[in-house]
């Protein structure tokens, strides 16, 4: 499509865009028949650390979120799809990500070349993000450039070049051999030891690979590929769109319905997936390094986690700092995704020699936590630690944005969210313990990453070793 003279054209949709932004505009009739007719109404108290958030929902089950904060200046608007790597297909992954970058070639009449000038003359930024559970493409700008911004992402969310089955390899081949770099970028000692845990841990279940890819399975990758993990997975009826800024709902409700309005809905994949076989005892596996044994060991530790709820959500987050503190200098990672199964794990790196004595002092303390109720002093630290990190943020509308992202993602309501300091102020050492006795009275894995063949004596002392060939 060609769009010269650029600046004049420019400056005439400008004006006709805040022209219609103050008088509201009616919305086609196909659009406006996508949208209920509900008012919107806020969703979280005033006084809590979220601001109010104002719902509506469109009748192809696309939810629009819009949370008003006069006086920012700027407004972030975020598409979220709630399909992440989970689904990558066997031997393809990073499919997921690799689709999510894709749509930046264009969409909806719009070329890659058109994307880019859109944002840069609306002083705007667009970033995709892909974990397991979601898929975010988030644009942030001006603003009076709020409906450009909303404009742009319904083109590129809705009708993608990649959605037709004859996506152009051309346009595929650059985002392809970008995720390739990456990937091979990443291939570091720290996330080989990541992914050995992970691979062992989950064998065939989905949450065994890496959320990149690796070269070899991201050159497997097809555009026939992409489109059709977009044509199963890009649905409204399991996405949401989140506006944050200083707009008004009523400023942006046509423009959201005519953008999305006619994103066909579908019936959302499921989770089909086989369960993980975690060890049912202590399991302890050593990959020798290659070459000369002089480098760094890498340890992982973890397991499965119990399934979390709405009324552990507070628990959890205490019992997650209680561990941070006892078991530093290890790393914690602790995750609830959306299955059931998912993982926790320690990290560390340490010598050969000092190996054993770090497993042993870890597993001591995390047998400490399981046998005995934490004490009240380590308690109410953990508790001021929490509340800190939620009053300390500094919401601005991206960060607002990511937060309502992950909320909607988890199904979790801002209003039991912002009870959520309340609740942690409540938890008990019994409650801790309670939690920490199911999360390790599990089997667990532990997992060293380098050294010498001859390590796996000294390592004998927790149980029997398994060794993997480089």
């Amino acid at each position: 499509m060609s769009f010269a003279p650029m600046r004049s054209r420019r400056w005439i949709l400008w004006f006709l865009t805040g022209w219609l932004l103050l008088v509201g505009m009616p919305g086609n009739p196909v659009a406006n028949a996508q949208a209920q007719p509900t008012v919107l109404k806020p969703e979280a108290p005033p006084d809590s650390d979220l601001p109010p958030v104002q719902r509506d929902t469109l009748l192809t089950g696309l939810p629009i979120l819009v949370v008003e904060r006069p006086g920012s200046t700027s407004v972030a608007v975020a598409v979220v799809i709630k399909v992440g790597a989970t689904f990558d297909r066997v031997g393809k992954a990073g499919l997921a990500r690799l689709t999510a970058e894709c749509i930046r070639s264009g969409g909806g009449g719009y070329d890659a070349e058109r994307v880019r000038l859109e944002l840069e003359e609306a002083e705007a930024q667009l970033e995709v993000d892909v974990d397991w559970d979601q898929t975010c493409l988030l644009v942030t700008g001006p603003a009076r450039q709020a409906a450009t911004l909303i404009d742009l992402l319904g083109r590129l969310v809705t009708m993608p070049d990649l959605a037709r089955r004859d996506f152009a390899e051309a346009r595929f081949k650059p985002f392809q051999e970008a995720a390739i770099t990456a990937a091979r970028a990443a291939q570091t000692e720290e996330a080989a030891a990541d992914a050995l845990f992970f691979q062992t841990l989950y064998e065939a279940h989905p949450y065994h690979h890496n959320l990149l890819g690796t070269p070899e399975s991201l050159a497997a990758i097809t555009p026939a590929d992409v489109a059709d993990f977009y044509r199963r997975h890009w649905l409204p009826n399991n996405a949401a769109v989140i506006i944050v800024g200083d707009i008004t709902a009523s400023q942006v409700r046509s423009v959201t319905r005519r953008a999305f309005g006619g994103w066909a809905k579908g019936k959302p994949a499921p989770a089909t997936f086989l369960p993980p076989n975690p060890p049912e005892q202590l399991r302890l596996v050593h990959q020798p390094q290659t070459g000369p044994a002089s480098g760094p060991i890498h340890l992982r530790l973890g397991g499965i986690l119990p399934e979390a709820t709405a009324e552990t959500r507070a628990t959890w987050l205490v019992l997650t700092e209680l561990l941070k503190r006892r078991c530093q200098p290890w790393q914690l990672m602790l995750s609830h995704r959306r299955l059931p199964d998912s993982p926790w794990m320690l990290s560390g790196v340490c010598t050969p020699e000092t190996a054993p004595a770090q497993l042993e002092q870890v597993l001591q303390l995390l047998g400490e936590l399981r046998d005995a109720p934490p004490g009240e002093t380590d308690v109410r630290a953990a508790q001021a630690a929490v509340a800190a990190a939620y009053r300390d943020r500094v919401p601005n509308n991206r960060d607002l944005a990511r937060r309502l992202v992950q909320l909607e993602t988890y199904g979790r309501s801002p209003t039991v969210e912002a009870e959520v300091l309340n609740r942690v102020a409540a938890v008990t050492p019994a409650d801790c313990h309670a939690l920490a006795r199911e999360m390790l009275g599990r089997g667990r894995l532990i997992v060293v990453y380098g050294g010498a063949a001859s390590l796996q004596a000294t390592l004998a002392k927790f149980g029997t070793v398994e060794t993997i060939q480089p």
